[in-house]
């Protein structure tokens, strides 16, 4: 692994080869490649997981989801916990996913994005995370709007969003639900109080851009306050 501090918009800068783990303050960061061209099998799904996979029609959207999964495993495997054939759940709110009761502790995110996919997970911190490819269109005078502040360029968009969307992932939150309470904002990674502890943006590979928020997670709180 090499770490520059050069790269899009001085963000720190991860030259990896793929598949990677990454650990950082409790919590680690899976990453993997993926072509919709690739043929994958992934046998350590769940139920749930095994009859989602089956109602997906596009090799795209099939390789995104092994490619995910996949993430997912060998984050849990990074943390000493073997999470194959655990059943997924969804918040039926925000559709925010997490593991059976058995593996509460387990807390995790999972983003994909052409090319690649990315998992954080950790025992310690609820966490959210989202990726993108530097090189993807976005309207820069709507996502200015949306926010509220004027950005220069289509890659400091593509940092704020990813940003936005990580936080939405931690909290638990839709995007509509935060657009009707103000501008759109990265909460967890402006936020100064005692829950919330560290968040990332980096640059891999000059390809993607990766964010990533944690929050003391409801047992350590809990843990904090006896």
């Amino acid at each position: 692994m090499r770490i520059c501090t050069s790269g899009q918009d001085h963000l720190p800068s991860f030259r990896l080869e793929l598949p990677a783990l990454l650990k950082m303050d409790g919590v680690v960061i899976a990453l993997r490649e993926w072509s919709p061209l690739e043929q994958s099998s992934c046998t350590f799904l769940g139920v749930s997981d095994k009859a989602r996979l089956a109602e997906l029609r596009s090799p795209f959207a099939r390789m995104e989801f092994i490619a995910g999964r996949t993430a997912l495993h060998h984050a849990g495997l990074a943390l000493g916990r073997d999470v194959s054939g655990s059943d997924i759940q969804y918040d039926n709110f925000s559709g925010k996913p997490y593991l059976e009761s058995s593996e509460s502790c387990f807390n995790f995110s999972i983003a994909h994005t052409f090319g690649l996919a990315c998992c954080a997970a950790s025992l310690e911190y609820q966490v959210g995370c989202d990726c993108e490819r530097w090189d993807r269109a976005v309207d820069v005078g709507a996502l200015s709007f949306l926010f509220g502040r004027t950005f220069a360029n289509h890659k400091e968009c593509l940092v704020e969003w990813t940003k936005l969307e990580a936080s939405l992932k931690l909290s638990g939150e839709r995007l509509i639900d935060r657009m009707d309470k103000s501008s759109l904002t990265s909460l967890a990674f402006e936020a100064a109080d005692e829950t919330h502890f560290p968040h990332v943006v980096f640059n891999l590979n000059e390809c993607f851009v990766v964010s990533y928020c944690t929050q003391l997670s409801r047992n350590k709180r809990e843990e904090a306050l006896n």
